[in-house]
């Protein structure tokens, strides 16, 4: 692949990953400010799906062809192998977690999405080295 287009999906990817896990980090503390409150759904995570599903569709997206390319011509090692797999597999665990929990009270729980988000960004962070 063109090293443009490389560095463009890469950006892309870094920029999506940011909004996710800021979201995420937002998210934990607006739900530890109102923990003792009784509010049954935090009005602000609503305005923010919408940029959530967008960036979970691009991280998806930019994530396919960064690994195809990085595997069709990267020359990843077995231990690099095993690191973008289980990326993608934690990947997978966030998205089932975020989906499952769409429609319950989360004012009195912490998602643990948030610290496998963490997790994927150390795995990226490896990766990229």
């Amino acid at each position: 692949m063109n090293q443009y287009f490389y560095l463009f999906f890469l950006w892309i990817h870094s920029m999506s990953a940011g909004v996710w896990l800021g979201g995420s980090i937002l998210y934990l503390i607006k739900s530890l400010k109102y923990k003792d409150k009784k509010i049954t759904s935090l009005d602000f995570i609503n305005d923010y799906n919408s940029i959530l599903l967008v960036s979970s569709i691009t991280l998806f997206l930019s994530g396919v062809i960064i690994a195809f390319d990085r595997l069709t011509y990267g020359g990843y090692t077995s231990s690099q192998g095993i690191l973008l797999l289980t990326k993608v597999l934690l990947s997978f665990l966030v998205l089932f977690l975020t989906w499952n929990s769409r429609h319950q009270t989360k004012a009195n729980k912490i998602n643990p999405s948030l610290f496998i988000s963490m997790i994927i960004y150390l795995i990226a962070s490896l990766l990229s080295i």
